[in-house]
């Protein structure tokens, strides 16, 4: 009878408490609908071997043909281990969201004594009855924990995106410049040849002939530090997609990278920022939690552990005898000023974090757009006036050079030249394509 009555009591009591299921993926479906409102692919979340299997077989496709910077983004959403390791956050949040929606477990007792031929038994429960009232507070305070979660997780997306595109960047400009480079070089290697063969036959001074294998050597290492940015420029996007091994023979796409002026103005990007950042709405949410938590604090300090107990003892020769309690804290010594205090410390540490947030936000917003405009104005110059102004003197040596006016040297360097001012404007405008990468993050959309 005594088991029958716990029983039912146990089933109350879980009854009350509700019925929580964990539903990460969910979660997970908020953060992509993020992703894809600031202009993001579809995200993977890589939980078992099958999936992984998967997406090497998708990163495997994708790499296949020469890389654009939309492709390289798309194996960094599905590939970033970095990422898949903040996905998981998600379902920290959602776990811990559905346990605050439970009771703690109730305490079953048994014991038993013998002496003198009695025999004494005691059956008891104890149950944490106040968990029933702050579960709906401990719920809310849960379900803010995730939206903060998914809403910074987002974040670490979109700068992931900023970061693989400004690599993707790097990596291309990096890889041009070898090439321009080796034209330059080759302008160097036949200076010098020419020098020896001068200097050899006396028609040439050896000081002559030294400044020229010096600049041949200069020209040289340079095209040594350049080969090394840029095998350090396509690891930095290794390390953003993911790839290793074999998945790092990639080729990348020559498609010109583009030159646009941009359509937009200073006015209203701040306020743009400050409504569709997530990391403001992360912060923003930080400050609802504090204030939340402050408020389960006060209201639990002083009735945080009551319990119920119901103890049942049978001793030989007697009837059973069921009886009652409740145990309550007494507060003597501790009257949860402590906690309070912390609450509340915390709560004001999040509003400032907000409001820093908010001017760091608006500062970032100013100066992306005077970098985009102060960019887009030298990346213009260089490719509408020095490297049209050097070709043109190019050509003219060249008729000189033809008219027997000029010597070859004169050519060789006025090659160099023209040569030079295209990697300075192919470096101007990977300069802009980045400050258009951080603009978009910074205003938190496409521009």
């Amino acid at each position: 009878m005594v088991i029958k009555t716990l029983s039912a009591s146990l089933g109350a009591l879980l009854l009350l408490s509700g019925c929580a299921t964990i539903s990460q993926n969910e979660a997970f479906d908020s953060l992509n609908q993020l992703a894809t409102a600031q202009g993001e692919k579809k995200l993977q979340w890589i939980k078992t071997p099958q999936e992984a299997a998967n997406l090497d077989e998708t990163v495997r496709t994708l790499l296949s043909k020469p890389l654009t910077q939309e492709n390289a983004l798309r194996v960094m959403l599905i590939n970033n281990r970095a990422l898949q390791q903040t996905y998981e956050n998600i379902g920290i949040a959602q776990s811990e969201l559905v346990e605050a929606g439970l009771m703690r477990n109730p305490l079953l007792g048994y014991s038993i004594g013998h002496s003198n031929g009695v025999t004494k038994s005691t059956l008891s429960v104890e149950v944490a009855f106040l968990d029933l009232l702050w579960i709906p507070l401990r719920r809310e305070l849960g379900g803010l924990a995730l939206e903060e979660s998914i809403l910074s997780v987002g974040d670490s997306v979109l700068r992931s995106a900023r970061d693989t595109k400004k690599s993707y960047i790097d990596a291309r400009v990096a890889e041009e410049k070898v090439r321009l480079y080796r034209s330059i070089l080759k302008s160097n290697e036949a200076s010098f040849q020419l020098a020896i063969r001068q200097y050899t036959a006396g028609n040439l001074s050896k000081r002559s002939m030294l400044k020229v294998q010096d600049s041949y050597e200069r020209a040289r290492i340079e095209s040594i530090k350049l080969e090394r940015e840029n095998a350090a420029a396509r690891e930095a996007l290794n390390k953003l997609l993911g790839v290793y091994g074999a998945q790092t023979y990639y080729t990348l796409s020559t498609e010109p990278l583009k030159r646009m002026e941009p359509t937009m103005s200073e006015s209203g990007l701040e306020k743009r920022a400050i409504a569709d950042r997530l990391d403001m709405r992360s912060a923003m949410k930080s400050v609802d939690y504090s204030a939340k938590q402050a408020g389960y604090t006060e209201n639990t300090r002083l009735l945080d552990e009551a319990e119920l107990s119901l103890e049942s003892e049978k001793v030989t020769g007697e009837s059973r005898l069921n009886s009652y309690g409740i145990k309550l804290p007494v507060p003597i010594f501790d009257f949860g000023q402590a906690r309070v205090s912390k609450s509340q410390a915390l709560y004001n540490q999040s509003v400032h974090r907000l409001d820093e947030t908010a001017v760091n936000i608006r500062s970032e917003v100013r100066e992306g757009y005077a970098q985009l405009r102060y960019s887009y104005d030298i990346a213009r110059s260089y490719d509408e006036v020095i490297v049209k102004t050097n070709q043109q003197i190019l050509e003219e040596t060249q008729l000189f050079y033809n008219g027997m006016l000029d010597g070859i040297y004169e050519l060789l360097e006025d090659q160099r030249r023209a040569g030079e001012a295209k990697m300075e404007a192919l470096d101007a405008l990977g300069n802009y394509q980045k400050a258009q990468a951080d603009l978009e993050y910074t205003i938190g959309g496409k521009l």
